[in-house]
């Protein structure tokens, strides 16, 4: 966990290192030291009164008063770094602090140099300030503020930027990604017609709830200051979230995922920062609660998805803490769902719970998790039959040739039970290279109900060769591996009927004149079955 001031002591010193030209050795060294230390956190630093603050906590001390006085000449109210930054934006962010101030602001330096992952808040300018009419705001203009310099804000453009980063701060994580959304606005130039053609001026977004926000957006999704729009959208998130209102935090990110849709693949870029910086582990356990909710599961569900590893991280650790089979189902439900991240599931496979083992095994059978072969091979010796049941199945359903052999082990398993779901389990084309293992299983299966599900099994399969298999269980007369009774013959032929090749169809014609009457029977039943099809 990253130390306050120990941090705040590294980047003090490191911005001192980068005044220095001479100082590369030391500058490198530290640099590595502070990457070090973002690697796993992300840090939000504020100068505000004379007083600096790491992540919420107040930090003071003489090593750190070069580090205020930097920020306080750039004008930074706020600065945030991200987790693992990339080392050249955190490389373009400490020689800024460390250089005289420009003529353009740090965030607008920052912003051409490309640190777009890096954001900051200035703190108020004089000039920034003053509002001109297209705002209708009330109040006159502060002191000292030429009437020349209103127009600029006209542009829709850096006084908007600037003035709702400081006029929205307030405490909580989700302001880091204000700054950054924002930086999405046109740059100057781009002309007053434009941004009043717009339906979303500043002051609209200001003063409007999410619900007209969300309404406003899904009407223009790509409007100019979407990006402000996205950015007010989450603070009302972080103040649901605050207020542990799930529900209507959740109803937000499911609208900020329906514009999101609506907008060209090519200019979702805004849409896709200002999600990242939403998609908090607060935010993400709460909407993980609400996929047990009847009403929220598709957003929930929906929102999950959209936030990927992490969310099925989050997934993943409320299956393992779950207290009942219910909840653990619904979790269950959601994490079949999701498409990325679900490397996480193998590891889980060889948990010291049982029952984690046992979810975690039926996740990776329904999802075809091909890498979580070796890991449920491993558990086939696994004390508790209930795991060893979850495993079977598990190899079954996915049916590569790497889980031919794993599951040959499973359907020699001394509980009828485990051999009984890894024939159920067995399904589809894709299971090909387990028919031969099949047809093996049967010259040594003794119980009769396994022996089915392992014919019918060979019907889901419906390769040529599980269907020379069935064609000769059905056969009338032999004494194939011991078993021509009309039980097998009988689940020879809806194995057939499931199999439907043009093999299967000829066997059956053949058998619907058959001398055993339940065999001549449930062909002719099979036939015309198919028939309907």
């Amino acid at each position: 966990m990253l130390v306050p001031h120990a941090f705040a002591t590294h980047l003090a010193r490191t911005v001192e290192l980068f005044r220095d030209p001479q100082a590369k050795t030391g500058q490198k060294a530290q640099f590595r030291a502070l990457l070090a230390l973002l690697k796993h956190d992300a840090v939000t630093v504020k100068s505000e009164g004379g007083r600096l603050s790491v992540n919420g906590t107040a930090v003071e001390g003489v090593v750190l008063e070069p580090l205020r006085q930097h920020l306080e000449r750039h004008a930074v109210g706020e600065l945030s770094i991200p987790a693992s930054p990339p080392p050249d934006q955190l490389f373009q962010l400490l020689t800024a602090l460390a250089g005289p101030r420009g003529e353009a602001d740090l965030p607008t330096r920052l912003r051409a140099s490309g640190a777009a992952r890096i954001t900051v808040a200035v703190t108020g300018q004089p000039d920034q300030e003053a509002t001109p009419v297209t705002i209708q705001r009330t109040e006159e203009p502060p002191p000292g503020v030429a009437p020349t310099e209103t127009p600029k804000l006209d542009l829709g453009t850096e006084g908007i930027l600037r003035g709702d980063a400081v006029g929205d701060a307030g405490p909580g994580p989700s302001l880091v990604g204000v700054s950054e959304v924002s930086h999405e606005v046109p740059a100057p130039g781009s002309g007053k017609g434009q941004a009043e053609g717009r339906d979303m001026t500043p002051l609209l977004i200001k003063n409007q709830s999410p619900e007209t926000l969300l309404a406003e957006l899904e009407r223009q999704p790509n409007v100019v200051n979407a990006g402000e729009v996205l950015a007010r959208l989450a603070l009302h998130v972080d103040s649901a979230l605050r207020t542990n209102k799930i529900e209507r935090a959740l109803k937000v990110m499911a609208g900020i995922l329906r514009c999101e849709q609506a907008v060209p693949e090519t200019n979702r870029r805004q849409y896709a920062i200002a999600l990242k910086r939403m998609f908090t582990r607060g935010l993400l356990e709460g909407v993980a609660h609400l996929t047990q909710l009847a009403g929220h599961q598709v957003d929930a569900v929906a929102v999950l998805q959209r936030a990927g590893a992490p969310a099925v991280e989050v997934l993943l650790d409320q299956l393992v803490a779950s207290p009942s089979l219910e909840e653990r189902s619904g979790t269950f439900a959601a994490l079949t769902h999701m498409k990325e991240g679900l490397e996480q599931v193998i590891h889980l496979i060889d948990h010291h719970q049982w029952y984690v083992v046992r979810n975690v095994a039926e996740l990776a059978g329904e999802l075809g998790l091909e890498a979580a072969v070796p890991h449920l091979a491993k558990q086939l010796d696994h004390e508790d039959e209930r795991v060893r049941r979850s495993v079977a199945l598990a190899l079954a359903k996915v049916g590569s040739r790497s889980a031919a052999e794993p599951l040959r082990r499973a359907l020699k398993d001394p509980s009828r039970e485990v051999r009984l779901h890894a024939a159920m389990g067995v399904g589809g084309r894709k299971a090909s290279p387990l028919a031969m293992p099949l047809v093996v299983a049967l010259e040594e299966e003794e119980d009769e109900e396994v022996e089915r599900e392992l014919i019918l099994a060979l019907g889901r399969i419906g390769s040529p060769d599980a269907v020379q298999a069935l064609i000769r269980f059905a056969q009338p007369s032999g004494k194939l591996f011991g078993r021509k009774s009309t039980a097998v013959r009988l689940a020879a032929v809806e194995a057939l009927r499931i199999a439907a090749t043009p093999a299967a169809v000829g066997t059956l014609q053949g058998l619907s004149d058959d001398g055993d009457k339940e065999v001549r029977g449930a062909a002719v039943v099979a036939l015309a079955q198919m028939k309907k099809r």
